[in-house]
């Protein structure tokens, strides 16, 4: 039995699908269990990390798990960690984030760097996963892109290798189901360099459209994430991070063809596969601005 948290979320529900294509059998930790959409091979269970008296229920009978947290990062991973001593778990899979192994401090590596000391302290055989900046994230831009054809990007415009979420799920499951990715760390990202403003023409061709686009000043982005956490010293760091030139994921990696013996994703292809998300007045995407200061979720 593999045991998912965050299993409604885009790694989460992808890693969930491709596992039970492999025939594994998947139990899902949800705070609402009766709502989370799952495939009804799936056994979903009532908790959340942040509930420690839901998680010795979550992992029994388990052999390894794909730990995907959000909210406190740190807190929630201490909690996993205690149940999964507890429960003498072989294995765990963290999803932990690239901005671990960036140059500028800031909260978001603080926390994933809390998380993986936790693991460290569980007991089981660990994998860290760690990706950078998600293709998804650009569904940040989908209401100003549908109201009036521009990007306001939060992030600056600096380069990066964006990593796509189904191979974020791909790479999660072959660490689960496959030996040799005991106590090893892989950075992942897509197979192509991009700037914002690369990325944003990218999505303009696919759409048919020319998007005007801009970077929102820093100051402005600072505002957004303190009314979101009420932390404004930490924004003020997790602003300059990520608006840093200097980032772990400026460069492609070989992490996902390590992992799963193909190549990443190409950018144009999330777009092509969520050009809908842009061209109608569907709701904004799950990808909200909370998902902006984890950077990946």
């Amino acid at each position: 039995m593999i045991l998912i948290t965050g299993a409604t979320g885009k790694v989460g529900r992808e890693a969930t699908r491709q596992l039970l294509e492999l025939g594994s059998d998947v139990r899902a930790l949800s705070r609402t269990p009766g709502q989370t959409g799952l495939p009804g091979g799936v056994e979903v269970v009532a908790g959340s990390p942040a509930d420690p008296t839901s998680l010795d229920a979550a992992f029994a009978g388990v052999s390894a798990a794909l730990i995907v947290l959000s909210g406190d990062v740190a807190g929630e991973a201490a909690n996993v960690a205690a149940a999964a001593r507890k429960a003498g778990l072989g294995r765990i899979v963290l999803l932990s984030s690239a901005s671990v192994l960036h140059p500028v401090p800031h909260g978001i590596a603080d926390e994933h760097r809390a998380a993986e000391e936790a693991v460290l302290g569980s007991g089981a055989a660990w994998t860290f996963l760690r990706p950078g900046p998600f293709h998804a994230n650009t569904s940040w831009w989908t209401r100003t892109i549908r109201e009036n054809g521009s990007v306001r990007c939060w992030i600056g415009n600096n380069p990066g290798a964006p990593v796509d979420e189904y191979d974020i799920a791909s790479s999660a499951v072959s660490a689960l189901t496959q030996d040799g990715h005991e106590s090893r760390s892989y950075l992942l990202t897509g197979p192509q360099t991009l700037t914002s403003r690369e990325q944003a023409r990218i999505l303009g061709d696919v759409l048919g459209r020319e998007l005007e686009f801009s970077v929102a000043p820093a100051e402005e982005v600072v505002e957004v994430f303190s009314g979101i956490t009420g932390d404004r010293a930490a924004a003020v760091t997790n602003v300059a991070a990520l608006r840093s030139p200097r980032v772990p994921w400026a460069e492609p990696t070989t992490a996902v063809r390590d992992l799963t013996g193909r190549e990443p994703r190409p950018y144009r292809r999330w777009a092509v596969e969520n050009a809908a998300l842009f061209a109608s007045a569907a709701p904004e995407s799950r990808n909200s601005r909370r998902g902006v200061l984890n950077e990946q979720r």
